[in-house]
């Protein structure tokens, strides 16, 4: 573990927030999908070669944490490979269940859902991002102006 991850351990979910913000987690998620795509290899790269680069970070990350029994950080840490990638990843995982408030207990089965959720509306804007910048769609054609110009024609 880091020496920054672990003085951060020493502070309350707020105090977490108030150092991280509430976008922490979203960031950890974006640096893992940036990380996948500045190490993919230049030949070959592709939105969805990267793409499927990237549900393997997440996946074998969720399936490491699902795999814990018992919340402490040695456990956090194991079976992590040594890329970035699955450091952001794992960092994601590990700074939801730190900022998750104490207050009223909280669930360790929690973090997967959370993340979950962060990481496929990333996914999602990663895509439509992905459609915007990969050039023109191809235009449709507008039937209901087809059948305006119709219906005038036959008025007349």
């Amino acid at each position: 573990m880091s020496w920054e991850a672990f003085r951060l351990t020493s502070k309350s979910p707020s105090e977490v927030l108030h150092v991280l913000g509430p976008h922490g987690v979203d960031d950890l998620i974006r640096k893992m999908m940036d990380e996948c795509w500045r190490n993919s290899p230049e030949e070959g790269r592709t939105f969805q070669s990267v793409r499927k680069i990237v549900l393997d970070v997440y996946d074998r990350n969720m399936k490491v944490w699902s795999a814990i029994k018992k919340p402490a950080p040695a456990a956090f840490f194991a079976n992590l490979r040594s890329d970035a990638a699955d450091g952001h990843m794992r960092q994601a995982l590990v700074l939801t269940w730190m900022m998750m408030p104490r207050a009223g207990g909280r669930k360790f089965s929690d973090v997967k859902k959370i993340v979950a959720k962060i990481f496929q509306r990333n996914l999602a804007a990663w895509e439509e991002d992905n459609r915007t910048f990969s050039g023109p769609a191809a235009k449709k054609k507008a039937p209901a102006r087809a059948k305006k110009a119709a219906s005038k024609r036959k008025r007349k």
